[in-house]
């Protein structure tokens, strides 16, 4: 074992690196392909023991792996190993790890052939010797010809003594056919010989082949001109006088063994690049600055179906191998990623694109580009490459076993695999995640009315939209139809309704055209927590699923959690923290209210005199949470009944400020928590009394759900707060079947129409006809009705038409913070004050 490893993730990078590694004569071991792998290694005394140096391939984007290696490398007991660390470019982090770290160095790609140097520099036993002064000893072969014994014994022992192999030859002859025979790598001949001359010398070893590139550097004790030039003309490279010091003799000769040396490595590595390049099993390509070709590998000719490299060579490698997209249509190189790199000389790291062959088919690659860094310049760009269309292939067929092909989300077998793979680290690390079923609002409406087109863009956006939301770890799965799970993993509670409710908000961002008219998407999400204590993926979908049926009976677009009662730890957890976030927000008056006019739909452009109360969460960093995700919370908590006197608090503030005779009213929207309560009731009841309000400028909106749990304990409420002047609403009427029996036994004035009625009133006429039957209920049983969610002139028209005494929404007016609105009272104020009471009044509602 060499105890040199090396470590890098991509395959052509190792290759390179092993083949350098292998032509400087240096073994490794068996290379690394993984940063854990690495830090297994590094964890275990016998395998640490052993290394003696390594090659680490830091990769273009430092993640949690690469980090753990390098602060395992800053641990004392491997501060002593060396580690040479090969980047692409250099960055702040790595240049502050080197100065933690002894024994370490930075290298750049483009400089891959220093390793073998950088090497014998940290290794001991592989450094070059040197001289007992410690002067580096030189390795190079000299013929020294001349024709005295003693000069050329004093020559070859000076020479020797500095790690030059030295031979001798007495005469022209004998320096010729010494030359010709061995290997040298420089010629040092005296001008003045038996049997000719030092020049003559020359142009003979410059005549054959075999020493045609031999340097040859003249000694002589003549000062004369013409012999200079004869020796220069001759091919000399140098001249040297005897009669200079021999200090001033051995630095030339150095100063050209320098030169030699530096020229032999070039070669050499020019050697070894062109040995990689032909082994390599990937093809390698290189551009100058100009993005022209410059030189490519066997295999990559090849795997384009080239014979002649000088086909390419020369020519823009944009013209004649990524000019056009897969399919075929043409890119400009400012398009093309690696035009781009070329300009600019970046790194890319893996990107997978088309070349195109000399046949013209398209062919998928997967290329990594390094940029040429020569003296500080750039030096144009090498690519990588290697076909992945058999790869390509079998991805096609695993990726469409798993996902579906319209919305490239993942499907229900993808999602079940995820979630019980979620579940198991749920075990191992504890912690929590969360499962969101997201059914999309009306989608069968918008299906049937506008066709099998307009559905699959918007399951195709919303799919997009949610895309761009996943977090590390995230799955995003289309189960049927309109139905989309989203598996969240590694949640905070406190974060779980806000999450889901980004998801929410999400959707509504987007607009279809339907009827002439932009239409808005809306969702309604239900979630389950994914603990440790989840037995399994099924169970978490099915009480996502629950979750969202609860939230789509409530009337939708809305967000619902379903703990289950074995969930005790989850749901203790979940509410005692919500619990803190509401009596924090009551005690530091973070809730936010805004208003909403009322208007009757005979005069709509009339000053409003009622307003419709409508509530928010602001958290502490500012975040602003609105009721669809509060409201379910703060009843689950016992808190809805504090929110609402809260809310009454600041209303009767609010209308006491403006007084009686300014005719303003406003609803108010109860919880069906607070309507069964009877400390509630008195609470309430004492509130209005000491707030010297008129109680007809209050209407109470009640919903009509099933969660009416008590009609009775309802009943009272009403009838109490009804003789002293309040009023009553009856919100979200025509849910459900309830409705006329809640009519028959709530003694309300006003029912309130369910919004997704209005909503699809234009394309509905089911719709119209259920609205003009509830309207002359309504009013057969004297109470007046309100429509919310009139969102349109034509909307407005009809309901004005079909005796709809009241209407609310964005065409008329839209929710604005209570404090920007400004009340202003008609002329007539008392008579409007007394007409108000005839009112719907200020209703705190999710609306």
């Amino acid at each position: 074992m060499s105890g040199i490893v090396l470590v890098e993730r991509s395959s052509a990078l190792s290759h390179l690196l092993q083949r350098t590694m292998a032509a400087a004569r240096l073994d490794t071991d068996t290379p690394l392909t993984s940063y854990p792998e690495l830090l297994a290694l590094l964890q275990k005394p016998a395998e640490r023991a052993r290394l003696r140096l390594l090659l680490l391939g830091v990769p273009q984007r430092i993640g949690p792996d690469f980090e753990a290696v390098l602060e395992k490398l800053l641990s004392p007991e491997l501060q002593s190993l060396p580690v040479l660390l090969l980047t692409h470019e250099r960055s702040e982090p790595l240049n502050d790890w080197l100065g933690r770290r002894r024994e370490s160095s930075l290298l750049l790609w483009t400089n891959f052939s220093r390793i073998p140097a950088l090497i014998r520099q940290y290794l001991p036993d592989e450094r070059k010797a040197r001289s007992p002064g410690g002067e580096r000893l030189f390795s190079l072969r000299i013929l020294f010809v001349d024709d005295s014994q003693s000069v050329r014994f004093a020559y070859r022992q000076m020479l020797s003594n500095h790690g030059f192999d030295v031979e001798v030859a007495a005469n022209v002859a004998e320096g010729l056919q010494k030359a010709l025979a061995g290997q040298f790598d420089l010629a040092i001949i005296d001008y003045y010989l038996p049997d000719g001359t030092g020049d003559e010398l020359c142009r003979r070893l410059a005549d054959d082949a075999r020493t045609r590139h031999l340097p040859i550097a003249i000694i002589t004790g003549s000062y004369r001109d013409t012999i200079i030039k004869r020796c220069l003309d001759a091919g000399a490279v140098e001249c040297m006088f005897k009669n200079e010091v021999l200090e001033l003799t051995l630095a030339r000769i150095k100063a050209l063994a320098r030169a030699i040396e530096n020229q032999k490595a070039v070669i050499a590595d020019r050697q070894r690049l062109d040995g990689i390049l032909a082994s390599v099993g990937d093809g390698v390509y290189g551009v100058d600055v100009e993005g022209k070709i410059s030189f490519i590998n066997p295999t990559g000719l090849r795997l384009l179906g080239y014979l002649d490299p000088d086909e390419l060579l020369g020519k823009r490698a944009h013209d004649m191998l990524h000019h056009s997209q897969g399919d075929g249509r043409a890119q400009s190189e400012e398009e093309s990623a690696l035009g781009h790199a070329y300009r600019s000389g970046e790194a890319i790291e893996r990107t997978e694109t088309v070349f195109w062959t000399r046949q013209g088919d398209a062919v998928p690659v997967e290329c990594s580009v390094v940029p040429l860094t020569i003296n500080g310049r750039r030096d144009g760009t090498v690519v990588v490459y290697r076909n992945i269309a058999e790869r390509k292939s079998v991805d096609q067929m695993r990726w469409e076993l798993m996902h579906d092909p319209l919305t490239g989300a993942a499907n229900r077998r993808f999602l079940s695999q995820a979630l019980a793979q979620e579940i198991g680290r749920r075990v191992e690390r504890g912690g929590y995640s969360s499962m969101l079923l997201i059914d999309l609002d009306r989608f069968r409406t918008i299906e049937e009315q506008g066709g099998r087109a307009l559905s699959d863009r918007l399951l195709a956006e919303v799919a997009q939209r949610l895309k761009e939301r996943l977090r590390e770890g995230d799955v995003l799965a289309r189960l049927e139809d309109d139905h989309f799970a989203l598996l969240q993993s590694g949640i905070q509670l406190d974060n779980l309704y806000s999450l889901a409710e980004a998801v929410r908000e999400q959707v509504q961002h987007i607009r279809y055209p339907l009827y002439g008219k932009p239409q808005q998407l809306t969702a309604t999400v239900g979630v389950s927590v994914i603990s440790s204590d989840t037995p399994s993926a099924e169970y978490a979908l099915e009480h996502a699923r629950l979750a969202c049926q609860n939230a789509k009976r409530r009337g939708g677009n809305q967000v619902q959690v379903y703990v289950a009662h074995a969930d005790q730890r989850v749901a203790r957890e979940l509410d005692a923290s919500w619990v803190a976030r509401f009596k924090e927000a009551l005690d530091e008056d973070r809730f936010l209210l805004q208003t909403q006019p009322i208007v009757p739909s005979h005069a709509a452009e009339a000053q409003p005199q009622i307003f419709e109360l409508l509530i928010r969460l602001q958290n502490r960093d500012g975040e602003v949470i609105g009721p669809g995700v509060f409201v379910p919370l703060a009843e689950r908590v016992g808190l809805m009944d504090k929110i609402d006197l809260w809310v009454l608090d600041r209303a009767l503030r609010q209308l006491a400020e403006l007084g009686d005779d300014s005719g303003i009213a406003f609803t108010i929207n109860l919880s069906n928590i607070t309507v069964q309560d009877n400390e509630a009731l008195r609470l309430i009841e004492q509130q209005i009394k000491a707030s010297g309000v008129d109680p007809g400028r209050l209407i109470f909106e009640v919903t009509e759900t099933s969660e009416i749990a008590s009609l009775h304990s309802a009943r009272r409420f009403i009838q109490t707060l009804k003789a002293i002047g309040v009023r009553f609403a009856l919100d979200d009427f025509g849910t459900g079947f309830s409705s006329i029996s809640h009519l028959k036994h709530l003694p309300v004035d006003f029912v309130k129409l369910e919004g997704s009625l209005i909503a699809d009133l234009e394309e509905s006429a089911r719709d119209k006809t259920m609205i003009s039957s509830l309207v002359g209920m309504a009013h057969a049983l004297d109470l007046q009705v309100i429509a919310e969610h009139v969102n349109s002139a034509t909307s407005l028209g009809w309901l004005r038409d079909c005796g709809v005494d009241y209407v609310q929404g964005h065409f008329l007016g839209e929710p604005r913070p209570i404090e920007e609105t400004v009340f202003k009272a008609p002329p007539a104020a008392k008579a409007k004050a007394s007409a108000a009471k005839k009112l719907p009044v200020a209703s705190s509602s999710g609306s």
